[in-house]
């Protein structure tokens, strides 16, 4: 990879992986709980909800928060307690976008399942990750606890997986302001770039994805979201979703 390239990269991740990165990103409501429980939980959620316009994300993710205030209670017993069936109905009725209320209410529903079994989330997460010997993606494994119906949760083969790699990077990157690095037990060298239609673009802009054989940007499929992370590998070897803030730099604020 180009010096300068190399070196651009370094810069804008040092830049953005900051307290301040957290005022405008989702990643800040798990930063409201001291409970690792509830951070889950709240990460999960949020990540989940990490698409489209920021400022529409932050306001729903803003709307189930209150939630929690409104029932005075944690996370975890919001969860455990059923409440956010009051929250999201049977309805396949739009509550953020092309996620229905009813994908919400699976999304719970199967958090509390997790809860259940193993403690928590990671709990759950652990245990499944070390009885399948690492032979399957960790955000595949999440993927398929939740039934079909919940939209939310992305369940193709090919799939970039993007949100539940953003919530793997918040669990498992440490000595970070933003991320919690709360699950030890995963290696972050096995992180993927959290990947979208942006990360693509300026990914394909800076010569690290080739176009398609047509001339065509890709679409931001697993076998993508895995080239460009074994590349950022060149630059950050055993971190390589650190990438991910040096690339938000590049697409949000059009740095470089």
């Amino acid at each position: 990879m180009d010096e300068r390239l190399c070196t651009q990269l370094k810069y804008l991740a040092e830049k953005y992986e900051t307290v301040d990165f957290l005022k405008k990103d989702p990643s800040q409501f798990m930063h409201r709980f001291s409970d690792p429980m509830d951070q889950e939980i709240v990460a999960l959620i949020s990540a989940s909800l990490a698409f489209g316009r920021r400022d529409q994300i932050l306001s729903h993710v803003e709307y189930i928060m209150e939630d929690f205030d409104a029932f005075r209670e944690k996370p975890v017993a919001w969860i455990l307690s059923e409440h956010f069936k009051a929250m999201f109905p049977e309805s396949e009725k739009s509550f953020y976008r092309t996620f229905s209320f009813l994908s919400m209410r699976l999304l719970c529903s199967g958090i509390r399942e997790m809860i259940e079994k193993d403690g928590s989330i990671g709990g759950w997460c652990k245990r499944k990750y070390l009885e399948d010997s690492g032979k399957t993606r960790l955000s595949k494994i999440i993927a398929s606890h939740f039934p079909a119906e919940c939209k939310i949760i992305p369940h193709s083969e090919t799939t970039a997986a993007k949100r539940l790699n953003l919530f793997l990077r918040w669990m498992v990157r440490d000595s970070s302001p933003v991320d919690l690095g709360l699950w030890s037990w995963y290696p972050k060298s096995e992180l993927l770039i959290p990947m979208d239609v942006h990360v693509v673009q300026e990914a394909t802009r800076l010569g690290l994805i080739e176009k398609t054989a047509g001339g065509k940007t890709r679409n931001p499929t697993m076998k993508t979201a895995v080239e460009l992370t074994e590349k950022m590998r060149e630059i950050f070897p055993d971190d390589p979703a650190r990438a991910d803030f040096a690339l938000f730099g590049l697409g949000v604020d059009g740095e470089g």
